[in-house]
């Protein structure tokens, strides 16, 4: 009773007196308790006195030693406590001690393999699970050594590399696995094991390889000069933008040095890019600005990008003459991907000028505003044809085809659209006047067969009548102007036109985007978020809870105001 009070000191002296074959299990319990209390060191003496040595109390000895192998261990005395485990079925041991580290650590150091493996999977300490696969590569168990330093954790092997730096070891000169090797480099990103594997390839004269992982280790040098000796450079080159895009950062002087050395190349693309990197934009603006040919394009792409990083008044105004053709007299807003017929790509470019210069507070050219909003107007066409409203589709082809020479690549694909979508929406006379444009001989023979013999035949019977376009009122003088007039003909002001149907817009029904600040019909915009929620101008993902109505008067009055300042 005593006992079960856990009165162990009463109990102990009156089963001494009246029933001294009870020390033996109550020693056990109070060496159980004494454990759960944390004291540990006193544990030992009655976990040993618990001990009876009788075959019928096998269970109880057990019990006994186990917890004497587990009390040993947990105040340090591993070898005893080891010596103690082995002598017990290893089942028993790891569901009753569960004090994996302490065990492996001890069955390393006695080279109890068997042991170990049975124990590692409930191991999680990096540090025992790289002891055994050092003590294993030793002893020239190499794929035993690999695979337990697979099972190191996380944790570890981004803070220390220890992992897979002996694995890559392991892979290269052992297991003769390069490829393994570079799957673990790459997954874990370690410095020591890019360059092990770097000297790897190279010993094999595998020089993109090795120039690849020297990057990877942080060798810039050594990378750069590889590179020059063996003609790899734009490799170096994509290598180093593609670390920068993951965030690392790369030593200033490096990235001018490869700048310099594309510089001297004459190769302005890489020249430019390279000091925009190592951030001397002067310079890469110089270089970004004479790129020509199948360049030029990514040359004004990444000039812009300069500028916006540059923010500088300076460099902006540079630019812009530069885009404008004040030297040259070749304007080049979009001029590039017009003549390719990339028409979207060319938007963005100028989309992105046009926020830029917005941002430092820079009048907007002309030429740059009127060659953004026609290009928006030939990407809208697609999205009102989709939403099957081919009065509007019409009304933006009519605007486009006006400036059919700005559109080059698809001169003959416009106008015959043009004259399609017309027809769809009642504008017959427009349709004939683009019909007889088509039937020049310089563009005859290139219209699609599909829609030849009812072009020709819109010549031969022409129908004169026109839908009449629908009125709104002027933002400026109130008064009527066709929606998508963008010219008020009373007070010869510029109209704002709706980045979604290509319109001009209505003081009574005027938004903004929330992410890119252009115009929009209020309406219109809710109606499109409700079958695409992107953005038609910015292209960002729009809630269509945040679109607010401007006020008809004030808010309205100081959009018009800004956007005056700014044209």
């Amino acid at each position: 009773m005593r006992r079960d009070c856990i009165q162990f000191e009463a109990a102990m002296i009156l089963a001494k007196v009246y029933d001294p074959e009870q020390i033996p299990y109550i020693s056990a319990v109070h060496a159980e308790q004494l454990e759960f209390t944390g004291d540990s060191g006193a544990a030992v003496k009655f976990y040993e006195q618990g001990i009876t040595k009788k075959e019928k109390d096998l269970q109880h000895d057990q019990r006994c030693f186990i917890g004497l192998a587990r009390c040993y261990i947990k105040v340090g005395d591993i070898k005893k406590g080891a010596t103690i485990a082995l002598r017990l079925p290893g089942k028993e041991i790891k569901e009753e001690s569960e004090c994996w580290d302490n065990a492996a650590i001890a069955y390393i150091k006695m080279k109890n393999w068997v042991k170990v493996s049975e124990i590692l999977p409930n191991v999680n300490t990096p540090k025992i699970h790289s002891m055994y696969a050092k003590a294993r590569e030793n002893e020239g168990r190499f794929k035993e050594a690999s695979a337990a330093y697979m099972r190191a954790v996380l944790p570890y092997i981004l803070s220390t590399h220890r992992r897979s730096y002996v694995e890559e070891k392991i892979q290269l000169n052992q297991l003769k696995s390069p490829e393994q090797a570079v799957k673990i480099v790459r997954e874990t990103q370690s410095i020591e094991g890019a360059k092990m594997v770097a000297r790897f390839f190279e010993s094999i004269n595998d020089y993109s390889s090795a120039l690849q992982f020297l990057v990877l280790s942080k060798c810039y040098n050594e990378a750069f000069t590889m590179a020059q000796q063996n003609g790899l450079m734009e490799l170096y080159a994509q290598v180093i933008e593609k670390l920068l895009k993951d965030g690392r950062d790369i030593p200033l002087d490096d990235l001018e040095g490869a700048a310099i050395f594309f510089q001297n190349q004459n190769n302005h693309l890489l020249a430019g890019k390279f000091f925009m990197f190592a951030q001397n934009y002067e310079r890469a603006l110089t270089h970004l600005m004479r790129c020509t040919g199948s360049n030029e394009s990514k040359g004004i792409d990444l000039a812009i990008t300069c500028v916006g990083k540059a923010r500088s008044q300076q460099l902006t105004q540079r630019l812009l003459e530069y885009l404008l053709g004040e030297k040259d007299q070749i304007p080049k807003f979009g001029s590039i991907y017009q003549e390719s017929g990339n028409y979207r790509s060319a938007r963005d470019v100028l989309f992105t000028m046009h926020q830029e210069l917005k941002a430092q507070h820079t009048a907007i050219p002309f030429e740059m505003a009127n060659s953004l909003m026609l290009l928006h107007s030939y990407i809208l066409v697609k999205i009102q044809i989709k939403l099957n409203n081919h009065n509007r589709a019409a009304r933006l082809l009519n605007r486009v085809a006006h400036n059919v020479s700005k559109f080059p690549a698809h001169i003959v694909q416009i106008l015959t659209t043009t004259v399609i979508e017309c027809q769809k929406a009642g504008m017959n006379n427009s349709a004939f006047n683009f019909s007889l444009i088509l039937m020049r001989p310089e563009y005859r023979e290139q219209i699609d067969p599909k829609y030849k013999k009812k072009i020709e035949a819109l010549v031969r019977k022409p129908d004169k009548s026109e839908s009449e376009e629908d009125f709104s009122q002027c933002l400026h003088c109130h008064q009527r102007v066709p929606d998508y007039e963008l010219l008020c003909p009373s007070c010869q002001l510029a109209l704002p036109y709706c980045i979604v149907t290509g319109a001009h817009v209505i003081r009574e029904d005027l938004c903004l985007c929330p992410s890119c600040n252009f115009p929009a019909i209020y309406s219109e915009f809710l109606k499109y978020l409700s079958t695409d929620d992107i953005c038609p101008m910015c292209t960002t993902k729009i809630d269509a809870s945040r679109i607010m109505k401007l006020d008809s008067g004030a808010a309205v009055d100081s959009f018009l105001t800004q956007s005056s300042d700014m044209s």
